[in-house]
């Protein structure tokens, strides 16, 4: 039981951790149903970026099961929610792209959790589509709050010279897919975009797993 709980195989759903023989995206007929999948693009007032795709709507069961990703070690779950990124790359033929990048956090933050979401995402998709993925190229070197307890005024102001781009030249003329987990009011993807391009990036075209907007 133990083993079930902490290491989830592919019989059990990996939410609700019960056996199903009908299981889709790893998880159960139960779970997929309380799932809203989207695969929409959405405009982001911008300069910096083209525009940004998302897969899933930011409901209260998604809600849950991404803050167990990201808060409650089930870093596992990537397995799961990558698979919706990948079919809104297909629904939504978003092929302009040369290189992936997750949306980074700072390594502190990093290092106590263990993991960065984005880049759990981030790493299958890039193997799906047979892309590359740079890690490091884009880093958070400030700390900041976290955004899911601000305002949108103070999510743009958190976030000011945040973000920062090395080894430059690997994304010059670069089109760029970058990758996160939730999309709210755009300001993270707005921060590392605006970084990308004066950094030299071609162009920028963000896809998150969840969106808290349906339209």
């Amino acid at each position: 039981m133990i083993d079930r709980l902490l290491y989830p195989k592919d019989k059990f759903c990996y939410i609700c951790r019960d056996e199903s023989r009908n299981l889709d995206h790893a998880l159960c007929m139960e779970c997929r149903s309380r799932i809203e999948e989207i695969h929409m693009e959405f405009k982001l007032d911008s300069p910096y970026i083209n525009r940004c795709h998302s897969s899933l709507f930011y409901n209260n069961f998604t809600k849950d099961a991404i803050h167990r990703f990201k808060f409650e070690d089930k870093s596992y779950l990537y397995r799961t929610f990558h698979s919706y990124m990948l079919k809104t790359v297909e629904n939504n033929n978003i092929a302009d792209y040369d290189v992936i990048i997750p949306v980074p956090v700072h390594w502190r933050k990093e290092a106590i959790r263990g993991y960065n979401q984005a880049y759990l995402l981030a790493k299958p998709l890039a193997m799906k589509v047979n892309k590359p993925i740079l890690k490091d190229c884009l880093v958070k070197s400030k700390w900041t709050r976290e955004q899911n307890t601000l305002s949108a005024y103070e999510r743009k102001r958190n976030l000011l010279g945040s973000f920062k781009v090395r080894n430059r030249e690997r994304i010059l003329g670069k089109r760029i897919l970058l990758i996160d987990d939730i999309f709210t009011t755009g300001s993270t993807l707005k921060a590392c975009s605006e970084a990308l391009i004066k950094a030299g990036a071609g162009s920028v075209t963000a896809l998150t797993l969840t969106s808290t907007k349906m339209e």
